[in-house]
């Protein structure tokens, strides 16, 4: 059976934003989503986080995790130590901090 063009849009309209749907809302979130949860007020600025860390930030992701979003930040600290802190992105507390790896030295 042969659809007609419009009944394909309409179908496809239906069915791609369904499928967003079945997207792991545990998923690392990219930028335009971070950029508009701070306009909303929801998270704060990433420099407030930034901010309150020592040290060398090699990455930072924002997730959304149990709830909660969150910001995880890697950082080569002074020492050559590299570590994994986690804020709560909407509060800025420090949730967690992890050592990822030792330069040995």
């Amino acid at each position: 059976m042969k659809l007609p063009g419009a009944m394909l849009a309409l179908i496809l309209l239906l069915v791609v934003p369904a499928a967003s749907l079945l997207a792991d809302p545990e998923d690392e979130l990219d930028q335009e989503v971070a950029r508009r949860l701070m306009e909303k007020g929801v998270i704060l600025p990433l420099q407030r986080i930034v901010e309150k860390v020592e040290g060398h930030i090699l990455e930072v992701e924002l997730e959304y995790e149990h709830g909660h979003y969150l910001y995880e930040l890697e950082i080569l600290q002074a020492d050559g130590t590299v570590v994994e802190r986690i804020f709560d992105a909407t509060t800025g507390e420090p949730l967690e901090k992890e050592e990822l790896e030792s330069c040995g030295c």
